[in-house]
């Protein structure tokens, strides 16, 4: 079954559909078609004794659960021959898709933001994207790149513990009488520190470039004005 990383950080319900072999009706189970002539294989079943059948199922995401872990359904997987004894269980295997910006590492989440020199220099705002969306956080005066701002209590709900919601804002004591460390893991801001730019454009890079650009252009018109100036001296020698 796959979930979001929100899904499974936060906990959630799917709708899945599952196959599953039931008894066959027409010949209650028996494989023998109920007729006037008796031994005849049961045309639905073909005297297998049972069917596939498809269920919806309304599945509980636990909060907290992580990548591979599996969830047990009692009484939800295939139905005995004979209807004999119960049925089996559902093993529903969780695979936790990756997010474009976030990482997980138990409960604690990872993520990497760009800041432009300025930004880093002097300090200021920055938003970060978060589980529920983003929230808006001072980056320190003099900020370099590697450096790391704690979020307490914006991670993965610890699996079992009460599933609180993350902060509606960044503060000291997300959860003021309660302890933080019981119930979410906390996410990791890792600042990445860059030249100025818009739109995801390094625009200091782009002067840059078109500098060397512009520079490399007058370099190849010199030289050439340099070989046709000594084309001609050795033309007019002759």
């Amino acid at each position: 079954m796959l979930v979001s990383l929100e899904e499974a950080a936060s906990g959630a319900s799917k709708v899945i559909k599952a196959t599953f072999e039931a008894r066959c009706a027409a010949c209650k189970g028996s494989g023998v078609f109920q007729s006037a002539l008796p031994g005849v294989s049961c045309p639905v079943c073909l005297g297998k004794q049972r069917v596939l059948q498809e269920r919806t199922l309304t599945v509980k995401v636990p909060a907290g659960i992580d990548d591979g872990q599996i969830l047990r359904l009692a009484g939800q997987g295939d139905e005995a021959s004979l209807g004999v004894g119960r049925p089996g269980d559902l093993m529903i295997e969780v695979i936790v898709a990756p997010h474009p910006r976030l990482r997980r590492e138990g409960v604690d989440l990872f993520v990497e933001v760009r800041i432009d020199a300025e930004t880093a220099r002097r300090g200021g705002r920055v938003k970060v994207p978060v589980l529920d969306g983003e929230r808006t956080v001072m980056v320190p005066r003099g900020t370099v790149t590697g450096a790391e701002l704690r979020l307490a209590g914006f991670g993965a709900v610890r699996l079992g513990a009460e599933a609180v919601p993350i902060p509606a804002e960044v503060t000291a004591d997300p959860y003021r009488s309660r302890s933080v460390g019981d119930h979410r893991g906390d996410q990791i801001v890792t600042f990445v520190v860059g030249e100025s730019f818009v739109d995801g454009k390094d625009e200091a890079f782009e002067v840059r470039q078109a500098a060397r650009n512009t520079g490399l252009f007058r370099t190849v018109l010199l030289a050439a004005a340099l070989i046709a100036a000594v084309i001609g001296a050795l033309v007019l020698g002759r």
